[in-house]
């Protein structure tokens, strides 16, 4: 199978998605998939069998992107998006990928490339933006439908966590949902 990931952070880094991102590399990887990665440029090169990582551009003030959304997030998402229609384009793609915000590129790319896609579901991007923009309260209904509209669309959704998966259900109370709880790297090395 050929696969699109997207990865909107930067990668690799030892913390949370990176990390989730990595597993799933690594066991796609070993079953022969062929995977391209579109991910930002900060980040420690690592290498898997059948992994092409595309990075987007460097630039002095989009450096030390920290979880969670932000400006520095938003004008590297544009080149992730950018490179993704490139890619996509090319029609050598089974599926598509995509974890946080990069659904809404995936979600594109379905409906003008016709290519599905699998939703990567870390938290509730509604959530996210609200805890960290309370006045984005007001706008909450539309918020969801944009995060419900990604749900329903999605061949299927991977959440970390029961509640997410909860969360998915209201949207879309037929969606295929398979929860992959993050687990523990303790003893684990890169």
């Amino acid at each position: 199978m050929n696969i699109l990931m997207l990865a909107p952070h930067p990668f690799y880094q030892a913390r949370g998605t990176p990390i989730a991102v990595d597993l799933v590399l690594r066991v796609l990887s070993s079953r022969g998939e062929n995977i391209d990665v579109i991910t930002f440029a900060e980040g420690k090169d690592v290498y898997y069998t059948n992994v092409r990582i595309h990075r987007t551009p460097s630039f002095r003030f989009t450096r030390n992107i920290r979880p969670g959304f932000s400006g520095k997030k938003l004008l590297c998402d544009v080149f992730v998006f950018i490179k993704a229609v490139k890619l996509a384009r090319t029609g050598r793609y089974d599926l598509v990928h995509a974890g946080e915000e990069a659904v809404f590129i995936a979600l594109f790319i379905k409906k003008v490339f016709g290519i599905p896609y699998v939703y990567d579901m870390d938290s509730s991007l509604v959530g996210q933006l609200i805890d960290k923009y309370p006045r984005l309260r007001f706008f909450q209904t539309l918020l969801r439908a944009f995060e419900g509209t990604a749900v329903k669309n999605a061949e299927a959704v991977i959440p970390v966590c029961r509640a997410l998966a909860t969360e998915v259900q209201r949207y879309s109370p037929n969606k295929k949902v398979v929860v992959i709880p993050d687990i523990s790297l303790l003893h684990q090395s890169r």
